[in-house]
């Protein structure tokens, strides 16, 4: 492979085994990090989704039919959520799996990601950056170049604050969406099935900030990762 090109050096630095060259060890190491912070938030935010689950399960066990075949609000908002939470919990699960491999044995996803850093338009500040990268990675210095260093610092500017607010704001959406699902089991309690305008709402309400609360997750998750591992992502996406 032409080795003019960052793609053709990392290729060749990595189909030949060589564990001496402190770029491409840098940059290889930044890609297992990145699968292994995904795989360690990943697997927390998996582990309370599966406590979550069983006590969704739990109280819809427990909690009693109106009548003869008719569920209550109540056994109805359990259910719901216990099955979203299961098939939530399974594709965490395949997500944090699948990235733990990458994290023990890097080199073979890292081989994977390396089309993917295609041949930039010349002239632009992308083609200067794979340009300097291609070089370092020749050289097989330690010393990151410049160019690549203040993309770098550039992304992690937004990126670190942005991993902070929506892990802030999943906590606040977690918090305010439970509550809000307790408070309309209890109205539904009270007022059995005749709701005004205002439980409606509520009740629209509470469909919204569940998926909201599910993507801040994943924002967060992502944003997190990101900022533990930038420098591959900075070569792919700027």
């Amino acid at each position: 492979m032409d080795t003019d090109t960052l793609q053709g050096t990392l290729y060749n630095l990595a189909e030949s085994g060589t564990l001496s060259n402190p770029a491409y060890n840098t940059l290889l190491h930044d890609y297992a990090r990145y699968h292994a912070v995904l795989f360690i938030e990943g697997g927390i935010f998996t582990l309370i989704l599966v406590a979550l689950s069983v006590y969704f399960w739990r109280r819809f066990i427990s909690t009693q039919e109106i009548e003869f075949r008719k569920w209550s609000f109540e056994k109805k908002t359990y259910f719901s959520f216990g099955l979203a939470g299961a098939v939530i919990t399974l594709f965490m699960f395949l997500i944090v799996t699948a990235n733990l491999s990458n994290a023990i044995n890097p080199q073979d996803g890292f081989i994977k990601s390396i089309p993917d850093l295609n041949t930039p338009q010349t002239g632009t500040q992308k083609a200067l950056l794979y340009q300097a990268v291609n070089i370092w990675a020749k050289s097989g210095s330690d010393q990151m170049p410049l160019i690549l260093q203040n993309e770098v610092n550039n992304r992690l500017s937004w990126q670190q604050p942005k991993a902070v607010i929506c892990s802030i704001f999943l906590v606040i959406f977690a918090i305010f969406t439970m509550r809000l699902w307790q408070h309309l089991i209890k109205i539904s309690k009270i007022n059995h099935s005749v709701w005004v305008r205002k439980e409606k709402a509520l009740f629209v309400l509470g469909m919204i900030s569940a998926p909201i609360t599910l993507l801040l997750m994943l924002m967060s998750l992502a944003n997190t990762q990101a900022s533990f591992a930038p420098i591959m992502l900075t070569l792919l996406f700027g």
